[in-house]
């Protein structure tokens, strides 16, 4: 459990620390030091990286609507089947194992495979074919209800992969990395400047710390950014999503 807390931490982390440590060392070694605002700077640096967080924070909760309309509009399609007397157990089966591959190809795409946007539609053809092949004990209005639910199901899919596929600006947020790298060049030699070269230790100390939490602001973002890896610890639980994983009315295979 207590690994997940150190997920923010990373190779970059390293690379900060050890940068921070070396320009502090050789501000010193070389008695370097300059009398400069880094308040512009540290914007520069802090704007961006908030900005890119709250969009990656909006994203995740954009995406939980999505995943909650996508179940509840498979079982709502479902239960349209299995609450239909007429229709036998082995229609209702292929009803819901067909609703069931749509969740997989759905899940499997969420997962880091290809989406294959195809057979969710051919799986979304077979349920709108079986009802037009049952219209004899499938009304009018159960109809124009299932056809609603599906597309529901198949728009809260699009806008899904939409949101994983195009996440917060690229651009953006090189250029938050890029600025960290440089802000211990700006920063460290200002510090010294107003530490009158005294207690060398907390200019060591601060430059490390600044550099660790602007480093790991930034690879909280980043574990943000595909929250269904199941790395970070915000990444959604998306078994708790799935179409009736364990549920009776799928068919088991043969043993």
């Amino acid at each position: 459990m207590l690994k997940k807390y150190f997920a923010i931490i990373d190779r970059k982390t390293g690379y900060v620390f050890l940068l921070s440590m070396a320009i502090t060392y050789f501000c010193y070694r070389f008695d370097f030091s300059f009398n400069l605002n880094v308040t512009l700077f540290s914007i520069a640096v802090v704007f961006p990286l908030v900005f890119t967080i709250r969009e990656a924070f909006r994203k995740r909760t954009a995406i939980l609507k999505f995943l909650s309309m996508f179940k509840a509009s498979l079982n709502a399609t479902y239960y349209c089947f299995a609450n239909n007397n007429k229709l036998t157990e082995e229609n209702k089966q292929f009803v819901a194992n067909s609703l069931h591959a749509i969740s997989d190809l759905f899940f499997d795409a969420l997962r880091g495979k290809e989406y294959q946007q195809g057979k969710v539609r051919d799986k979304l053809n077979e349920v709108y074919e079986f009802i037009n092949n049952n219209r004899d004990v499938i009304s009018t209005g159960v109809a124009l209800k299932i056809i609603r639910f599906l597309k529901d199901v198949n728009e809260s899919i699009e806008n899904t992969v939409g949101l994983k596929l195009h996440g917060t600006p690229i651009s953006l947020r090189a250029y938050c990395l890029v600025f960290i790298y440089v802000f211990p060049f700006v920063f460290i030699p200002t510090l010294i400047n107003d530490m009158g070269g005294n207690d060398q230790w907390i200019v060591y100390a601060l430059g490390a710390v600044h550099g660790f939490i602007l480093i790991s602001l930034y690879n909280v973002q980043d574990d943000m950014e595909d929250p269904f890896d199941q790395v970070g610890l915000d990444d959604i639980k998306l078994e708790e999503f799935h179409f009736a994983k364990e549920d009776s009315f799928l068919e088991k295979p043969a043993p």
